[in-house]
């Protein structure tokens, strides 16, 4: 038997001192097929991520993949006050999510954020699955059943490669489609061994190519397993049926898309009827949720978009970091009668209360997965999420464009039943049915990781194509007040739907190609800042501290702070909101006046 010492060698495009760095990995030995499947878990697998507070300050731990939130069109930032983001994720995520040439450059030029972090981490695993598929068919068994372990860890690892390629390829290669195959799109690495040569990038058709081999591989193997593994955080056949059904939806191979797509209902096709549901205090994606088919990764999205939601000194402080975007709401043409306008996103009549509004207005948050509850671990994903629902879409898509108008309806029939209150029969044909899958895909996977791809493919879909143009919004604060906003304009088509490869890939490899992303500024953008309606109690109390302001400047104390604030004409166990609305009205009228 082979035997393994010392390090696993990962590819690393990074700016450091050797193309492959090497990762110490604990001089760790296989020995055993089951060595392998550890191996797998722990780097061939993104790990959970989390955000977390040690010592009072918020950290954000095992952040990948985030920036497809960003660009689409689900958010916007949240203007009126800065003081929620805590984590400082609109100005990490500045260049993705105004579409920069130079992802990683703040607004004023004067910081970096990393941009190959979610590269880097994608080629490690990658590594680590070409490593086991390396060394996997040469252990050992003793019986059928490990045998048949060996062919899932086999699986596994095809699986995820695949998967690993599928997702780099849409983020730095143009769309799929007949005119791009021969464009670029990233590196293909498949030895687990160093190998000194200039990389170059693969093209589009090539990776899709090997991501296609991959996921076949991974079939045969996986189609054989009776039971998965540690559901629904190891991949099985039903999560290799759905993303086979995704991969084809954008090469345009209507009929396979359909074919996989039912064959990933027919081994899971449960809903959640959300017309069941008594409330909506708790998460909706859930690891034991009859829609959940694979997850991988942790949800940070929720937490990092809006986790400013709590009481202090009587006041609410009810602060996103993100509000769901103008396009996104309006989606849900249906209005109330679309429950996911309870459960997916949700109006909260109370927000403010930062630094200079202490008054309230509404906004749209998102509440699939409540970031605001609580902080921790969530047990669904944010990005790599595999439910149900995609695959009644994606067979409703390949179907509609396959002629199968049908089976089209019948499927998003089904979905349909078990989101609406009153949910009318599909009638639509040829092109308005097309419409009307795509507007479902909006609301139902909204801020799922999908819409950023999905723009992508619309775009070159031979049939029925579909183009927008986005804009999208950001807001320098100075503390926590507004200092100026901008706005950001995606045009249809626009080349900035392609990621440039990393900043420190191309500065350490040249031979992978340039950065021909264009350069965008912005223009001047006044935020639509809602005016709340302020209570008798708070205007009282501003009245009085104009009159105390005004004393004090002209008598130079502070005799009138200190002698009209305790007059508060409310007593806080009687009334406790007109209690401090009063003193919050007292503060702003004493700040205007003095």
């Amino acid at each position: 038997m082979r035997k393994i010492y010392g390090t696993f060698l990962v590819l690393l495009f990074a700016s450091c001192s050797n193309f492959l760095q090497e990762y110490s990995q604990d001089l760790s030995r296989v020995e055993t097929y089951t060595d392998l499947d550890e191996v797998l878990l722990g780097d061939g697998y993104l790990p959970m991520g989390r955000i977390y507070t040690p010592n009072s300050s918020f950290r954000i731990e095992n952040k990948y993949f985030q920036a497809v939130h960003y660009m689409s069109d689900e958010l916007d930032v949240f203007s009126w006050d800065g003081y929620g983001d805590r984590l400082n994720i609109q100005e990490e995520m500045f260049g993705w999510h105004t579409w920069q040439k130079d992802v990683g450059q703040a607004t004023e030029g004067n910081s970096r954020v990393d941009e190959d972090k979610d590269w880097n981490k994608a080629y490690h695993c990658i590594n680590t699955c070409n490593m086991v598929l390396a060394l996997i068919d040469e252990q050992k068994t003793e019986n059928e059943r490990e045998e048949l372990e060996k062919m899932r860890i086999k699986g596994e690892a095809t699986f995820l490669r695949g998967l690993y390629y599928f997702t780099l390829a849409n983020l730095y290669g143009e769309p799929y489609s007949s005119t791009n195959l021969h464009k670029p799109a990233v590196p293909l690495k498949l030895s687990e061994v160093i190998e000194d040569k200039n990389y170059t990038t693969n093209t589009v058709k090539e990776v899709y190519d090997q991501v296609m081999e991959d996921l076949d591989l991974a079939e045969e193997c996986l189609s054989v397993q009776e039971a998965p593994k540690n559901h629904p955080y190891r991949a099985d056949i039903t999560a290799l049926y759905l993303l086979k059904s995704r991969v084809y939806l954008y090469m345009q191979n209507w009929k396979s898309a359909y074919e996989y797509a039912k064959k990933a209902l027919e081994k899971k096709d449960g809903l959640l009827d959300l017309n069941a549901l008594a409330n909506n205090n708790g998460d909706v994606l859930t690891k034991s949720s009859v829609e959940t088919i694979f997850s991988m990764g942790g949800h940070l999205l929720s937490t990092s978009i809006y986790n400013l939601r709590y009481y202090s000194y009587g006041a609410l402080k009810n602060l996103p970091v993100y509000l769901i975007s103008d396009d996104l709401v309006t989606a849900f043409e249906e209005g109330e009668n679309d429950l996911r306008t309870r459960y997916y996103i949700v109006k909260e009549d109370s927000i403010g209360g930062g630094y200079e509004y202490t008054n309230y207005a509404p906004g749209w948050v998102f509440a699939k997965v409540k970031g605001w509850k609580n902080l921790g671990y969530k047990e669904v994903s944010d990005n790599f999420l595999f439910r149900t629902a995609e695959a009644y879409l994606n067979g409703a898509e390949a179907a509609a464009l396959n002629g199968q108008e049908g089976e089209a309806r019948a499927l998003l029939q089904k979905l349909r039943d078990n989101r609406l209150v009153d949910s009318r029969p599909v009638s639509e044909s040829g092109e308005e049915l097309v419409s009307l899958i795509r507007k479902e895909r909006q609301r139902e996977l909204c801020l799922e990781g999908h819409r950023w791809f999905d723009l992508r493919r619309y775009m070159v879909r031979e049939k029925f194509p579909y183009t927008k143009t986005i804009a999208h919004h950001y807001t320098k604060f100075n503390y926590d007040e507004p200092e100026y906003s901008l706005r950001y304009i995606l045009e249809p088509n626009d080349p900035a739907y392609t990621l440039a490869l990393p900043r420190e890939v191309l500065e350490f490899r040249n031979t992978l190609g340039a950065n021909h992303r264009p350069a965008r500024s912005g223009s001047d953008y006044i935020p639509d800042i809602p005016e709340a309606e302020m209570s008798d109690a708070y205007w009282e109390g501003f009245e009085a501290g104009k009159e105390a302001g005004l004393y004090d400047l002209e008598n130079d104390s502070n005799d009138g702070w200190n002698r009209r604030k305790s007059e508060n004409p409310y007593d806080e166990d009687e009334d406790e909101d007109a209690y401090w609305d009063w003193r919050d009205g007292f503060e702003d009228g004493y700040e205007e006046s003095y």
